[in-house]
């Protein structure tokens, strides 16, 4: 199995090849795991995203392209966990147990709320429909083909406004500080 490229090994198990996924998983263990606790930066939660990589490298074994690379293809999946990861604690925001036991009495609240209110009024600047889009878009992560859809307008058009109100966004903080 060692003298094998990864295609092969990919394309051997995706045919039931059991022997053929332990070779890749000894080759892509090491980098595999370092690519996903850089990026996520604990060790601990890159080790439940180490698990969930090499679960989808199952779960889409069918839809490896052998005639491709399998380094770019393998890595385009950790990048997917990486970001399904960052929109889930957007969303769910994890309080370790010692800040939970302080938040309510936590001197930075005040600068959270006048974050908020600033946000709030940033957002408040700019027409209904594309505040409501960013907010989907880059708060809530959604996808712009859904939104598109939503909209009634293409996916181009969606991403041009949305990226448009984002740099208008970030032009209006700049100049207020």
């Amino acid at each position: 199995m060692e003298n094998r490229t990864d295609a092969e090994l990919m394309a051997r198990y995706a045919g039931g090849c059991r022997g053929s996924f332990d070779e890749l998983f000894r080759r892509y263990e090491g980098r595999a795991f370092r690519f996903l606790r850089h990026r996520i930066g604990s060790e601990e939660r890159a080790r439940d995203l180490y698990q969930e990589l090499f679960l989808r490298l199952h779960r889409f074994r069918d839809h490896y392209d052998p005639a491709q690379p399998f380094a770019p293809w393998f890595f385009q999946i950790a990048r997917n966990v990486v970001v399904d990861e960052l929109r889930r604690s957007l969303r769910n925001p994890a309080i370790p147990l010692d800040d939970a036991r302080t938040a309510s009495v936590e001197p930075d609240s005040e600068r959270r709320v006048a974050a908020r209110e600033e946000l709030d009024a940033t957002l408040g600047a700019l027409p209904r429909d594309v505040a409501r889009l960013l907010v989907q878009a880059k708060g809530l992560g959604r996808e712009y083909a859904e939104l598109a859809a939503e909209s009634g307008r293409s996916e181009a058009a969606v991403k041009q406004s949305a990226s448009r109100s984002l740099r208008r966004l970030r032009m209006a903080r700049a100049a207020t500080r």
